[in-house]
């Protein structure tokens, strides 16, 4: 069978039976049709020709042109992904990427913003318009509830519920969860709702997107200034904007996965509850969420001197006694 047609079988899966959001689809279609270019120009086009080598030279081409651990061992998890879905199906009777090894890599600790950074970053965006106000409550909102990017921009108009505090959201895996949201957030979720998401749908219908017949208003919660679904790539612009304008230092290393960072490394560190964090984050496993621990390791002395009953002032307390006697 030729690889390009195992390549769109697999797409189909990946978009049609497992439902994987469209950062995810994008994400393997780009590394396998990667491989496969690479696997084409060398004249091998079945899915019957290739053998653990090809694969093993593959890589090897990807660090030599210069490709980071990280690149090279995403392109192999998603060669992995590839052949168990074709021997699953009967595509092909064998897997040569079982054996292929993955480069090891050390996992970069998340780095969080400083509470001042995020009041700096908070104080950004101008609120005296509509996409100043959408801004204020996509920035307040993944702060406040550490939600992903992908949650925020799939998120309906009716998901968030300030005056009860919690929103609604849906995992890229399709499952629901529902999160606390605080009394700042919520705040600035029901002024975007009472005023700067009607202002972005009338400049919808001013440019007559609403007018033609049959057209229904859209039913995304966070709309671009044309009225029309926020993209990822339109948020990303958005926080790197405010980064700027902000002044915090190292600012164009900001990225919308900061703030979920600081969500949970600032509950952490105020002694929230490894599970309930892990549970409001939306992680299968603590393990992904045990990273965001131990970002502020001074923190954790402090908070040994005032709990543990043999350490700090009670420590000395009881020295001196033991000294007396």
């Amino acid at each position: 069978m030729e690889l390009t047609q195992c390549l769109y079988a697999w797409l189909d899966e990946l978009q049609n039976g497992r439902r994987v959001s469209a950062a995810t689809y994008d994400a393997y279609k780009r590394d396998l049709e990667h491989a496969i270019a690479w696997l084409e120009s060398q004249g091998l086009s079945s899915i019957g020709s290739i053998g653990r080598h090809h694969l093993v030279r593959y890589l090897q081409v990807c660090r030599e042109e210069g490709s980071r651990s990280s690149t090279v061992s995403r392109r192999l998890a998603s060669i992995r992904s590839f052949y168990r879905f074709l021997t699953r199906v009967g595509y092909t009777d064998r897997d040569p990427s079982m054996h292929v090894e993955l480069p090891r890599q050390e996992l970069a600790r998340p780095v969080p913003l400083t509470l001042d950074q995020v009041e700096q970053l908070m104080a950004a965006p101008s609120t005296d318009s509509p996409a100043g106000l959408r801004d204020k409550a996509m920035l307040e909102l993944l702060y406040g509830s550490g939600i992903r990017v992908s949650e925020l921009l799939s998120m309906k108009a009716g998901d968030p519920q300030p005056s009860l505090g919690y929103v609604k959201v849906c995992s890229p895996r399709n499952k629901e969860r529902v999160v606390p949201l605080g009394q700042i957030a919520a705040g600035w979720m029901s002024l975007y709702l009472r005023e700067g998401r009607p202002g972005l749908l009338e400049q919808r219908v001013g440019m007559g997107s609403l007018a033609r017949k049959g057209v229904a208003e859209p039913e995304e919660l966070f709309l671009n200034v044309s009225g029309e679904p926020l993209s990822r790539q339109g948020f990303w612009k958005i926080i790197k904007k405010h980064a700027r304008i902000s002044g915090i230092e190292d600012g164009g290393a900001i990225t919308p996965h900061t703030l979920r960072t600081s969500f949970a490394a600032h509950m952490l560190e105020r002694g929230a509850d490894l599970r309930a964090v892990q549970e409001m984050m939306g992680h299968e496993g603590i393990v992904s969420t045990e990273r965001y621990a131990g970002t502020d390791r001074p923190r954790v002395k402090d908070v040994y001197e005032q709990a543990h009953p043999r350490a700090g002032a009670r420590a000395a307390m009881i020295q001196q006694e033991d000294e007396r006697q």
